[in-house]
């Protein structure tokens, strides 16, 4: 029996409906969120040292471009106000600042990363640790490309009394809005990015055990 020309009509609408189909779930996709390596090492005697009050230092810029220079005081913030969320107090950032504006600055090109540096830093708010941050890479090129950033972070955590308690550096893309929806608006795509490039940081330093 010859199949009619109604048959195969239905059937290549058919076919093409599917194809369609595949295609916009295929574009529906939502991109990873987050694609990250880190390398973080705390100290072998961190979980009796594990300091509760913390001096959370202005983050530095390490970019060479001066791209990250805008949001430095937001990922100061964000260090911030996660750190309760591993347990951690930290102290406001007006004590921190009117605190170590008696201790003379590192000298011009010195990374606050140095570990003489940290040890210059720490002790003079009345904390039990200073945490460093330096931005070394934030490229902000594919935003509105796949509401993605790029970013390099190094930091540490670093006693009172000047002993290095965490440290390392993490580096990858993230993306706006996380699995959900990304904001709009270049900047609130930015700084959902930093929200969720702090969190993976954080989630790496070890809870407050006291």
């Amino acid at each position: 029996m010859v199949p009619s020309q109604s048959t195969g009509l239905f059937a290549t609408v058919r076919h093409g409906a599917t194809f369609a189909l595949l295609l916009l779930v295929g574009g529906c996709q939502t991109p990873e969120p987050v694609n990250v390596s880190a390398s973080f090492v705390p100290a072998p005697n961190f979980a009796t040292r594990s300091p509760s009050q913390v001096a959370v230092l202005p983050v530095e810029d390490g970019t060479a471009d001066g791209a990250v220079q805008r949001h430095l005081t937001l990922l100061r913030q964000e260090v911030m106000r996660q750190l309760p969320g591993r347990l951690y107090t930290p102290l406001t950032a007006t004590a921190v600042d009117a605190a170590l504006s008696q201790v003379p600055a590192p000298p011009a090109g010195e990374s606050i990363m140095v570990p003489a540096t940290l040890q210059k830093l720490a002790g003079h708010a009345a904390e039990d640790a200073v945490f460093a941050l330096r931005v070394d890479r934030w490229d902000e090129g594919r935003l509105h490309v796949d509401r993605k950033i790029w970013f390099q972070f190094q930091a540490a955590l670093t006693g009172s009394d000047g002993v290095q308690l965490w440290s390392g550096s993490i580096q990858g893309e993230v993306k706006a809005g996380g699995a959900g929806p990304a904001p709009r608006d270049k900047d609130g795509m930015a700084r959902s990015c930093a929200e969720l490039a702090i969190r993976e940081m954080m989630n790496r330093l070890p809870r407050c055990t006291h």
